[in-house]
């Protein structure tokens, strides 16, 4: 069986989230179960700035794309740790020259968003023919990835080679869809058949994930319990009907853990390291993770928390609970690392300043410090409002740190209350108070905490159990394909003819073609990609005049002035440089100016670019 499995973001490529731990540690888990699995993801530039060796699979993969062929760079590298594994990258600046965070600071964020994951779903399309992967099963992930099933299913219908496979789409968080306008998913190319209701449009809004769900041939979350909860209306973000409608086909898998980066016996950002047959170790992480929070020692417990700062983690319970337990406590210890919104930043630095020397907030994503949370605390919190399937409960059962979370998602499917931590169900103060307190007291009972901590240690939650249960999803899937009446409600008007034409490819301009000209082209609401070349007759001439010291010291400036408030932004740069990208205001509208400086004279205008209007920030969802 050949499994593609495609993400917008990879461990340890590109990270921002769970899906780039499942995108990371699945395809190896696979790869032990035979299976041959090969990652796609796209290149930007901090995976560019890997040193991971990369060869290039083909130079210019035609790719169609709002109307014209827009080509991409393929190149290959491997899975660190795993070299069976290909991983294949898709290179083109003019997609994905984000930087961290890949999506933007918060939600809507990256006007851009549609055109480059709908770009990076026509690419992948693609990957098979240029590398000779032809997949039995495409493995997708989230709304990022959603558009290649109803491609494959539509457009690609004809294709011997790639119409044939199964997809699997893998819903990691209901609440991001991928939900645009219509005009938006059609200025990007999307053929009109998509853009109707009970295709890709979802109450009137483009939505790529319920497109998906539509057209897969299975379709998977992350926890039994999750999928479940997206059936009903508190927790299925408006998609509840359609999923009920796809329930024969909906599974939950409870993500695995990957036991290899998380194992107190050897993590290298642990002061002392255990096992659950020997537990001294902890004591010694304990006492570091006080010291380095520099917190007061203490005989009593230890909470600790390691989590994004947001209304989903159920934090605003955190608060009263150990504002009242370390006021009657003063034993008490709590940690918290994490950032996210300003609101709750400001309460946890608030709780530890009426608490000194007994709370540490550290607002900051910080790798070795969560490992030293994980590992030194006594217990950890974790009452998310709704959790998919949480992956901080697993590290802090193999850890060796009951954890203490609420009866939802993959945490209802993970924790066993009393067994390896504690659970509780209202999604009140009063309810997580009750866990707490009875955590407490199994702290009194040595004996008992060991029990606890021994059983979490020894839960197998390692990705082998989850890969098994995945390649049973993707032999039902290739099952269900080859019959294909699920499909039969969404694909009963395609029209017979292809619905989309393939474009032909634009002729490459090479190198060195004799010409100057600077072009601006607007590459988001907020962001102008400014372009040029100097190999004109007239840049040939300026240099030829030039003595030989003064060539070596020319630099250029490129000046970009807003029509309507005259302000500038100018960018200082050298000869080899032929492009910058540039922050801009949404809807303003510039012109550009090259100027040549050379050492001893007034800058000489060379080059001018025509206005050029930046669209208006409709803030579209990511």
């Amino acid at each position: 069986m050949k499994v593609l499995l495609a993400a917008s973001e990879v461990h340890p490529f590109a990270k921002t989230g769970g899906l780039a731990d499942v995108a990371g540690a699945l395809p190896r888990a696979l790869a032990e179960l035979d299976v041959e699995v090969a990652v796609c993801l796209p290149l930007y530039p901090k995976v560019r700035r890997r040193t991971d060796v990369r060869e290039i699979v083909a130079e210019r993969v035609s790719c169609p794309f709002a109307g014209e062929s827009r080509p991409f760079k393929l190149l290959e590298t491997r899975m660190p740790g795993s070299p069976d594994i290909p991983v294949y990258l898709i290179e083109n600046p003019w997609m994905f020259e984000a930087e961290e965070p890949i999506y933007g600071t918060e939600p809507g964020s990256y006007g851009d968003g549609h055109l480059r994951f709908l770009y990076f779903c026509r690419a992948l399309l693609k990957v098979p023919h240029a590398t000779g992967f032809f997949p039995d099963v495409w493995h997708l992930n989230d709304w990022q990835t959603a558009l290649v099933a109803p491609l494959l299913r539509a457009v690609h219908r004809n294709d011997a080679e790639l119409a044939p496979a199964a997809t699997v789409l893998t819903i990691h968080n209901l609440a991001y869809q991928g939900v645009f306008p219509p005009k938006d998913l059609a200025h990007a190319g999307i053929a009109g058949w998509f853009l109707q209701e009970g295709k890709l449009l979802e109450n009137g809004l483009g939505n790529l994930l319920a497109g998906a769900v539509r057209f897969s041939d299975a379709v998977t979350t992350v926890s039994r319990t999750y999928a479940r909860e997206i059936l009903t209306a508190e927790y299925g973000n408006g998609l509840e009907g359609l999923l009920s409608w796809r329930k024969d086909l909906l599974v939950g898998i409870v993500n695995g853990l990957d036991t290899e980066t998380w194992d107190p016996s050897a993590d290298p950002n642990l002061p002392a390291h255990y096992d659950a047959d020997h537990l001294a170790g902890k004591k010694g992480c304990r006492e570091s993770l006080l010291e380095a929070s520099e917190l007061r020692p203490t005989d009593g417990p230890v909470f600790g928390c390691v989590s994004r700062l947001v209304d989903q983690k159920g934090l605003d319970l955190v608060l009263p609970v150990m504002d009242a337990l370390l006021a009657r406590d003063p034993s008490v210890r709590f940690i918290v690392l994490g950032s996210g919104q300003p609101d709750l930043e400001d309460a946890f630095k608030d709780l530890e300043a009426r608490h000194a020397g007994r709370v540490h907030a550290r607002l900051a994503f910080d790798q070795p410090f969560s490992s030293l949370v994980e590992a030194g605390s006594d217990f950890f919190l974790m009452p998310s409002r709704f959790e998919p399937c949480g992956l901080n409960q697993l590290i802090s059962m193999r850890y060796g740190t009951p954890p203490i979370v609420r009866r939802v998602g993959g945490l209802r499917d993970t924790v066993t209350d009393g067994v390896t931590g504690f659970t509780f169900d209202a999604l009140t103060p009063d309810a997580l108070a009750d866990a707490v307190d009875r955590a407490c007291t199994l702290y009194g009972d040595p004996a008992g905490l060991d029990s606890v901590r021994k059983a979490g240690m020894n839960t197998d939650w390692s990705w082998a159990r989850s890969a098994r249960e995945y390649v049973q999803v993707y032999e039902d899937a290739i099952e269900r394909r080859s019959d294909g009446r699920h499909l039969d409600a969404v694909m009963s008007d395609l029209p017979p003819e292809p619905i989309e034409i393939e474009m032909p490819e634009l002729a490459d301009v090479p190198d060195g073609y004799p010409r100057d000209v600077l072009t601006l082209v607007p590459f988001s609401p907020d962001t102008l990609f400014c372009i040029w070349e100097l190999g004109g007759d007239a840049s040939t001439r300026r240099l030829d005049a030039l003595e030989h010291d003064a060539r070596a010291g020319i630099s250029y400036r490129l000046l970009l002035t807003e029509a309507h408030t005259g302000a500038t932004l100018h960018a200082d740069i050298d000869g080899a440089t032929r492009q910058w990208f540039a922050k801009v205001t949404p809807g303003g509208r510039y012109h550009g100016e090259l100027q040549i400086m050379v050492p001893g004279q007034p800058p000489e205008r060379i080059l001018d670019a025509p206005e050029v209007r930046l669209p208006a920030n409709v803030h579209p969802e990511v």
